[in-house]
């Protein structure tokens, strides 16, 4: 049977000789796998291009539903995107949103409520202007709502201002576990938490006080997935918004 579906390219990787294979978030499956045939070649060169992190495509698929890797028959992009591949400070954010939900989202079921969020950023990134180097930021705590551990912020007051990790929730003295939140990264995280959704204000703050914080936060997925994520396009975004 083919189905039409909305797409949202994650990760993608060689097949054989010609072909690729595509993770993607789509907005009926979830998580999903594809199989794109031939795009590998010199011909196929504009339509393999087509496949950049985080491109939407509007898609149609051979479908079997006792099979983990479905096959793309037709595929077009929704949005050009083009600031996404030509300012490198937005590919460099793009990579690690694409890496980040690579790594975190693990669901393969309906949810459109995270698909419009994450579609939503992928469009004000490549319009993003001075609050670009903060978006990634935002995301990344936002993004845990969606997941199911939203950090707590009724907690947090002019004593409690330390963010414990095992408990999601702020408290009056420093949390003493592997890649806790220092004072400064608590209070950043505080200052995302109270931004209003679908606004980013600016933070002062420096590209390692940036850096430190979303290792922190990592620690904070870790703790909730099991095993903190791998991200190595931290390191990118750290030489990008030093």
């Amino acid at each position: 049977m083919i189905t039409p579906l909305t797409l949202i390219v994650l990760n993608t990787r060689p097949y054989r000789e010609t072909s690729l294979l595509v993770n993607a978030y789509t907005d009926t499956w979830g998580r999903a796998d594809f199989l794109v045939r031939g795009i590998r070649t010199v011909r196929n060169r504009a339509l393999a291009s087509l496949f950049h992190p985080l491109s939407i495509l509007d898609a149609r698929t051979y479908f079997h539903a006792k099979r983990d890797l479905n096959q793309l028959k037709e595929y077009q992009k929704i949005y050009l995107l083009e600031n996404l591949c030509s300012d490198v400070r937005k590919s460099s954010i793009s990579l690690f949103i694409s890496e980040l939900l690579y790594k975190t989202i693990r669901e393969s079921e309906e949810n459109r409520e995270l698909f419009r969020f994450v579609t939503n950023t992928i469009q004000e990134l490549d319009r993003a202007g001075k609050e670009l180097p903060d978006l990634h930021l935002y995301f990344a705590v936002r993004l845990c709502r969606y997941l199911g551990y939203a950090p707590g912020t009724e907690s947090f007051s002019t004593e409690r201002i330390f963010f414990y990790i095992a408990k999601a929730c702020f408290c009056d003295t420093p949390d003493l576990s592997p890649g806790a939140f220092d004072k400064e990264d608590s209070l950043l995280l505080q200052q995302i938490l109270s931004c209003p959704a679908g606004e980013i204000r600016p933070l002062s703050c420096s590209g390692s006080r940036r850096h430190h914080f979303l290792n922190s936060l990592m620690s904070y997925y870790g703790y909730h997935l099991g095993k903190t994520p791998q991200i190595r396009s931290l390191e990118v975004l750290h030489q990008v918004f030093l």
